[in-house]
């Protein structure tokens, strides 16, 4: 029921874009995925007054490489991954 994410490298691409690769865990099978990855800003929260940093990932693989290969190639076995998440800093 988990996915994770662990990063092991981040490389900038540009003033606000990257790459960053982690393995990627999903239905117990762990295997290494790079990410391409913006940066979409920083600022303080309207809501809790601390700063915050938003980001977006998005990566594709393969679902047959996981074991979930149920009904291919009747259904596509490349899955794009999005990933939009917010960084608040800590007190």
């Amino acid at each position: 029921p988990a996915i994770t994410f662990t990063s092991t490298a981040v490389n900038l691409t540009g003033d606000d874009t990257g790459t960053v690769t982690g393995d990627l865990t999903l239905l117990g099978v762990t295997k290494p995925v790079t990410l391409d990855v913006t940066f979409n800003g920083g600022m303080k929260s309207p809501f809790s007054g601390k700063n915050v940093l938003g980001f977006s990932g998005t990566t594709t693989i393969t679902r047959s490489e996981w074991g979930f290969a149920t009904y291919v190639p009747t259904i596509g076995d490349s899955v794009e991954i999005l990933i939009e998440a917010e960084f608040i800093a800590a007190d």
